[in-house]
């Protein structure tokens, strides 16, 4: 009888074993149902919400282009065509029979008013092409960054030198992609000549292929002082997101917006040492 009660114990505390282990496992399992569902919420909340802000971003970047181009052509049909104005009349001055009676003076100050409109008319037309890029939709974006280049190292003092390696991938570009991609080193080279000091300027361009991922890669430098003069560290280095944090004025937000309305990934590092590099890493399919 004992034996029998003994055997009859332990299988009650067996079995109450077996329930307790049931019992946690089920508790275990009913916690991690419900950190997976509240993590999947999350997920969804986070999507709903990056979704929100493609589209506002999208929006925004569609509403700067179409007012870029209403000054465009405000500019080009407006002040270009005043100025075309004012150089005729002082051609047809200079070519006048009366112009040899003109005093040495006023010979002069003609021939400086001259001077002054034809240069203002350069100015013009290079704030036109910065504003909407003519060849944005038969040329490539390494055509449209060298171009840019030049134009800068021409009008803003500062040498902005242009190297990009032989690529296929230049014509895969959409006009929306190079549209973004030449935004974003407008931006870069623009904060450069006129925030950073620097004395030289490179945008280099180059493929990056990783197995069957195929990558563009736009690096923008400059030997300047760097964005800003207070730095997170005895390095004197800024992160990334102090950068984007105090540089809206510079327009890292917008850059960073662009960037990932293409799918890319933007890095952004800048010190008193070595200047500012902008690094742009496009997927290319």
């Amino acid at each position: 009888m004992n034996e029998i009660a003994t055997e009859s114990g332990l299988a009650v505390f067996q079995f109450i074993e077996l329930l307790t282990i049931i019992s946690v496992l089920s508790i275990v399992f009913i916690i991690f149902l419900l950190l997976f569902i509240k993590n999947n919420e999350k997920n969804k909340r986070l999507e709903e919400q990056n979704k929100e802000e493609r589209l506002m971003f999208e929006t925004i970047t569609q509403v700067q282009e179409s007012e870029r181009n209403r000054i465009s052509h405000d500019l080009h049909d407006t002040v270009t065509q005043d100025i075309r104005t004012a150089l005729l009349f002082v051609h047809k001055i200079q070519n006048s029979k009366d112009f040899t009676q003109l005093t040495e003076e006023q010979k002069s100050l003609l021939d400086k008013v001259h001077q002054i409109e034809e240069q203002n008319l350069k100015n013009i037309r290079s704030i036109i092409r910065n504003l909407t890029p003519p060849e944005i939709e038969s040329a490539n974006i390494v055509q449209l960054i060298s171009e840019f280049c030049v134009n800068v190292s021409e009008s803003g003092g500062i040498p902005c030198k242009n190297y990009a390696e032989k690529s296929e991938l230049y014509n895969k570009l959409t006009e929306e992609q190079k549209l973004h991609v030449f935004r974003i080193v407008q931006e870069s080279v623009n904060n450069a000549v006129k925030h950073s000091g620097a004395s030289e300027i490179s945008v280099i361009v180059r493929e990056k292929c990783d197995g069957e991922k195929n990558r563009l890669v736009f690096l923008i430098s400059d030997d300047g002082s760097g964005i800003g003069a207070k730095t997170d560290d005895a390095t004197g280095t800024r992160s990334e997101q102090a950068l984007v944090a105090s540089g809206t004025h510079l327009g890292l937000r917008g850059m960073k917006s662009r960037a990932m309305l293409l799918g890319a990934e933007l890095q952004i590092k800048s010190d008193a040492e070595s200047g500012t590099q902008v690094k742009l890493t496009l997927p290319v399919k």
